[in-house]
């Protein structure tokens, strides 16, 4: 059965000025590829991996183009244009996505991103977007678990943190506090579970957690020794701001780390500094 709003591998069963008409074995209905979206060497009798929506006369459309979006995902996308009755934004396909004007939790700006929700509609079939998220943050049911590594794309600076899509199926939050590099909106970065929360968010973090952190910001203070040829001003009295912007850690984690290396005979701790003891 031809699935709409996924990639189905579809048979080329005729071929006319236009473009190609797709079959599956399962499905009476065909999906029209048009031929300027075709390979040239496609043929009748050919499979191809194509991407399936609904045009505007409820007929099947095929693309050979994959959206950066599928449907029961979040994204942050660009807005194209916008009209009083709705906005089209760009997913990755020449068939923009479309957000009716009642699915926009405010208005959206033209060149402006958000973060979208992408949806089927179950009657008509057709795929739409939306940025009312809340129900489907409150519905979410979850794959990951807490120390997950995970993929995270920011799409806004909050109060707390920025906010997150994870691993597009999810919304989260990475916070201020635990922030040691730079964060740019909408770039992909990795990150780790820290909480499921019950609200249906994911609180998120940049570095491993529990003794895993530990066991590699020890690598990153001995390499940040030997760099500095051996010693270092960097001690239990300096600033949060100091340790940040010298190790990309939190001053709680520095002192931990520096008393296990103290401990294991790797440095010594002096008023003067932290010091790399030489093997």
């Amino acid at each position: 059965m031809i699935r709409v709003g996924e990639v189905n591998t579809l048979k080329v069963v005729s071929e006319n000025k236009s473009g190609f008409l797709l079959d599956h074995p399962d499905d009476d209905e065909c999906a029209f590829l048009p031929g300027t979206l075709a390979p040239r060497d496609l043929i009748v009798s050919d499979e191809i991996e194509v991407f399936i929506t609904v045009d505007d006369k409820g007929s099947l459309l095929a693309t050979t183009e994959i959206p950066n979006t599928f449907v029961g995902e979040f994204g942050f996308l660009k807005v194209i244009e916008t009209q009083h009755f709705g906005a089209f934004m760009d997913w990755g396909v020449k068939k923009d996505l479309f957000i009716p004007e009642n699915e926009q939790r405010e208005k959206l700006n033209r060149g402006e991103s958000y973060l979208v929700r992408v949806c089927i509609d179950e009657r008509t079939e057709k795929i739409y977007g939306t940025t009312k998220i809340n129900k489907y943050i409150q519905s979410s049911e979850f794959d990951i678990a807490n120390g997950d590594e995970v993929q995270l794309v920011p799409v806004s600076k909050e109060e707390l943190g920025y906010r997150c899509i994870i691993n597009k199926k999810y919304i989260g939050m990475i916070y201020h506090n635990e922030i040691f590099q730079d964060i740019r909106i909408g770039r992909k970065i990795k990150g780790q579970v820290k909480k499921i929360r019950d609200d249906g968010l994911v609180d998120v973090s940049l570095q491993p957690q529990g003794i895993q952190n530990l066991v590699d910001s020890k690598e990153v203070i001995i390499n940040y020794l030997k760099e500095m040829g051996g010693k270092s001003p960097l001690h239990d009295k300096s600033t949060p701001e100091e340790i940040k912007n010298a190790l990309q850690m939190s001053k709680k984690s520095f002192k931990s780390v520096i008393g296990m290396l103290y401990k294991e005979k790797r440095i010594l701790i002096t008023s003067k500094g932290i010091e790399l003891i030489k093997e």
